[in-house]
């Protein structure tokens, strides 16, 4: 079974598998914490190839900055900003929604 079946299968089984996983990885974490992990966010956005993967996983990202309690871009997304909305642009849904959300709590204007 390849990795990519995986997610599914538990999703399928889980309708919050995403949520809960993610849960998971941020309950405890300080502001600080939330903030430095966002560049392994980042770069797994820039590896994602599904339009699913990659909404949920920038929901994911915004979740972070609510936990890091800041609108401050990461140095780290600043200097890949154009790539990752490069990238994007050839998922629909998720350029179309969350991204859209992330930019607004960033106030990042098009």
């Amino acid at each position: 079974m390849e990795i990519y079946d995986e997610w599914e299968d538990k999703l399928d089984k889980d309708e919050w598998y995403f949520s809960n996983s993610f849960e998971s990885i941020t309950k405890g974490m300080s502001s600080e914490e939330a903030y430095n992990y966002i560049p392994s966010v980042i770069d797994l956005l820039l590896e994602l190839d599904d339009d699913f993967l990659i909404w949920e996983t920038i929901y994911f990202l915004i979740e972070l900055y609510s936990i890091a309690d800041t609108t401050q871009i990461h140095p780290y997304l600043e200097s890949n900003w154009s790539v990752l909305t490069q990238h994007l642009k050839n998922y629909q849904e998720s350029n179309a929604t969350p991204f859209k959300e992330l930019k607004t709590q960033l106030r990042i204007k098009d």
